[in-house]
C-alpha cells in the first residue's frame, strides 16, 4: 500500500509505503508526513517534527501534534501512469506579472501563499486572482474555520468575512518581498470549495478574489476544456534565478471530471511549494491549478484543478465564449 502523494519529511521516502501518518497540528504542506517507522521514533523522542527549517517549524506551531494515520492505496493504481508516452512540446511564453504571490490579509495580520495567478473574467467584472484554498491553510487554522470535506456546515462566505485583502507579488521579480503588485479587495464566495481530500481529487480546492483596480497585473485566459490524456502542459512557477526558463514540461496521464493527473517529462525536475500555480498548454492558456505532486515508479507526478471544474466553480460557461 502506497502514498504517492506524500513524502516522509524525516527519512524522505517517496512514496511512503505501509501507514502513513499526517500531522492535523502543522499547516498544510509537504512537512506533514511521517512514514511508519519515523512516526515511531517521534513517539520515543528520536525523530524531530516538525522538520528543522521547515515551514511548518518558521510559522511557530507550538500546540500539541496530533497525527492521523492513512492506509495508502495498491502499487497497481498507478502503473497506467507510467505507460502514457510523451510528444516533446515547446513551452509557451509566460508573461510578466501573471503568475504571483499573494499575501492574505485580515486586518493587521497576515499570512503568505505560494502561488497564485490572474485571468480574465469571462462573465464581466475585474479579473480573477485564482489559488488552490489549501494555500490559505496558515489563515484557516488561524481563524478556526473549518472548511474541510468533513463539514457540511461550511457556507463558503466564512473565509471572506475575514480576509480584508490580499496583497499581490511579482514571483519572478529578482526580490519579490519588493516587487508588490497592487491588491485584490474581495473573495468570492464558493460554497462547493473544500480542503483535505484525497489526492489525487483536487476539484474542489479553488480560492478565488476580485483584483483591484490599480493592481499592475497580466491576466491569462482559460481554456476552452480540460486536456486530454496524452496532452502535453506546463507548469508555471520560479525555478530559481540559474533557469531562465518559467515552465517545465508534462504530460497527462488521468483526466477525469475529478481529477487531473500529469507526470513530469523529466523526474529530476522538481517543483517545491508550487501549489496555486498555474498549469497552461501549448498556446499558453491556463488548462489546470497545481494542488500536490508526488512520485512513483522513478517518475515525478502532480495533480490539479482542471479548468473545466474551475468553470463550475466560478459560475462560468464555454457555451458564453462563443466568437
Amino acid at each position: 500500500m502506497l502514498h504517492v502523494w506524500n513524502r516522509c519529511h524525516a527519512c524522505g521516502a517517496q512514496p511512503i509505503a505501509g501507514l502513513r501518518f499526517e500531522c492535523e497540528s502543522c499547516p498544510a504542506g509537504p512537512d506533514n508526513d511521517l512514514c511508519e517507522t519515523c512516526h515511531r521514533g517521534w513517539q520515543q523522542r528520536s525523530v524531530a517534527h516538525p522538520a528543522p527549517g521547515s515551514y511548518a517549524a518558521q510559522a511557530g506551531v507550538t500546540a500539541t501534534h496530533v497525527f492521523r494515520s492513512h492506509e495508502g492505496r495498491p502499487s497497481d493504481r498507478y502503473e497506467s501512469w507510467l505507460a502514457v508516452p510523451r510528444t516533446p512540446a515547446p513551452p509557451p511564453v509566460v508573461p510578466d506579472r501573471f503568475v504571483v504571490r499573494p499575501e492574505f490579509r485580515c486586518g493587521r495580520e497576515s499570512f503568505f501563499g505560494a502561488y497564485a495567478f490572474v485571468v480574465e473574467s469571462e462573465i464581466g467584472g475585474a479579473p480573477l486572482v485564482l489559488t488552490a484554498l489549501h494555500v490559505m491553510d496558515e489563515l484557516i487554522r488561524s481563524k478556526r474555520i473549518d472548511c474541510s470535506a468533513q463539514n457540511a456546515a461550511y457556507t463558503g462566505r466564512e473565509l471572506p468575512a475575514v480576509v480584508t485583502e490580499v496583497a499581490l507579488y511579482d514571483v519572478f521579480a529578482s526580490n519579490w518581498m519588493f516587487a508588490e503588485l497592487g491588491a485584490a479587495r474581495s473573495m468570492l464566495v464558493l460554497p462547493d470549495a473544500r480542503i483535505g481530500e484525497e489526492e489525487p481529487y483536487s476539484d474542489r480546492d479553488l480560492a478565488a478574489f476580485r483584483a483591484g483596480p490599480a493592481a499592475q497585473i497580466t491576466p491569462g485566459r482559460l481554456a476552452l476544456q480540460s486536456p486530454r490524456v496524452g496532452d502535453p502542459i506546463f507548469l508555471a512557477f520560479n525555478r530559481g534565478r540559474s533557469v531562465p526558463s518559467r515552465a517545465i514540461e508534462a504530460v497527462v496521464v488521468e483526466s477525469t471530471d475529478r481529477t487531473l493527473v500529469f507526470r513530469f517529462a523529466n523526474a529530476a525536475d522538481v517543483a517545491p511549494y508550487s501549489s496555486g500555480a498555474p498549469l497552461l498548454d501549448r498556446e499558453g492558456f491556463v488548462v489546470g491549478l497545481n494542488v500536490g505532486a508526488g512520485a512513483y515508479g522513478g517518475a515525478r507526478f502532480g495533480h490539479a484543478h482542471h479548468v473545466d471544474s474551475l468553470r463550475a466553480h466560478l459560475g462560468m460557461q464555454v457555451s458564453s465564449l462563443s466568437a
